[in-house]
């Protein structure tokens, strides 16, 4: 299949096919964005939609049509409707709805507009920072939108790292606090601090809410910078730094990796979860387009090696390096590394 789909890039058609596809993706992006699908869980005509959401009827009906082309609605005698993948990830409240991580990818279209000045300049135009403190509503979709895609990677990971001994972790640059949740429900007598900006656990709070009391009372937030702000000191039994290395520069990365040293007891286990490439920085693919997806939204991040994380992890003084695949059989696989002080 692979080889199949290597071939078809090599000719005309598939380049032709590469470059257009920006446009399904704007589309169902935007729909997403407008909250279409929710509104279509029953049949509804596009002049109907339209009222409903303020939009332009003959525009509505333009969009709804090329997503009836794309198989993400059914049309009949004028009234459209969701697709079973639809009704399933795009409509609000639904338990595997994706559209927070595909609002997020459509607030960063124009970040991905300024690729060509950044390859010029070497970096972000607009970098991380600025979405997280001037664009309305990105922090909000973008710690939903972690939330989204990681559930499934969470529940794996805490299911290889045997944490049945550990009474206290960090969890840094937490986001929405997934993974930590799988470690929580995977093992009672954990307790665990999430470190993380404010206005990300603002959002955060908001989510807890909707976990089991039990599980939540468990969690500790901590409003913080990672950068600056110091993990303490022999404290904890496990640190998890999950999807932030691939945000930072190789220097902060292995200023992240001193300060989990510190804060680890002895004994205690660092993971480290994130894309990662092979040595030649071209494989897998994912990874490979992930690291431009760095460029252009942070100042300094891309996807690092295995090799990279496990020097960093050595020079540190960390030991027993183990490395495995996460999701493995997805086109976005990860990888964790666990290392012992």
């Amino acid at each position: 299949m692979r080889e199949c789909q290597s071939r078809l890039k090599q000719t005309p058609a598939g380049i032709g096919e590469l470059i257009l596809g920006y446009r399904k993706a704007k589309i169902l992006l935007t729909a997403t964005r407008l909250d279409c699908f929710s509104h279509l869980q029953a049949p509804r005509s596009a002049n109907s939609l339209a009222r409903k959401l303020a939009l332009d009827s003959r525009a509505t009906e333009i969009l709804l049509d090329a997503l009836v082309a794309m198989d993400y609605l059914r049309k009949s005698r004028g009234l459209y409707r969701n697709t079973l993948i639809s009704q399933k990830c795009l409509v609000q409240n639904s338990m595997n709805y994706m559209g927070s991580n595909l609002k997020y990818q459509d607030i960063l279209w124009n970040a991905w507009g300024d690729l060509r000045e950044c390859v010029r300049k070497g970096g972000a135009l607009r970098p991380l920072e600025h979405w997280l403190l001037k664009e309305k509503g990105f922090t909000n979709e973008y710690i939903r939108g972690m939330q989204n895609i990681a559930k499934k990677p969470a529940a794996e990971i805490a299911s290889c790292v045997d944490a049945s001994k550990a009474e206290t972790m960090l969890d840094i640059g937490a986001g929405p606090g997934t993974y930590t949740l799988a470690f929580l429900a995977k093992n009672p007598g954990l307790r665990a601090t999430l470190l993380d900006l404010p206005g990300t656990l603002k959002v955060t709070r908001k989510l807890l809410k909707e976990q089991p009391p039990a599980l939540a009372r468990r969690i500790r937030l901590s409003p913080g910078n990672y950068r600056t702000d110091s993990f303490g000191k022999n404290a904890y039994d496990l640190v998890l730094l999950s999807h932030i290395t691939h945000d930072e520069s190789p220097k902060v990365n292995r200023a992240l990796i001193a300060k989990s040293f510190r804060a680890l007891r002895p004994g205690g286990c660092i993971v480290i979860h994130d894309f990662m490439l092979e040595k030649d920085r071209t494989q897998p693919e994912f990874g490979a387009l992930f690291s431009v997806h760095m460029l252009i939204y942070t100042e300094a991040g891309r996807t690092y090696t295995r090799d990279e994380y496990a020097a960093w992890l050595k020079n540190e003084g960390f030991k027993n390096l183990r490395q495995r695949p996460v999701a493995a059989n997805a086109s976005n696989a990860s990888r964790i590394i666990t290392a012992i002080k």
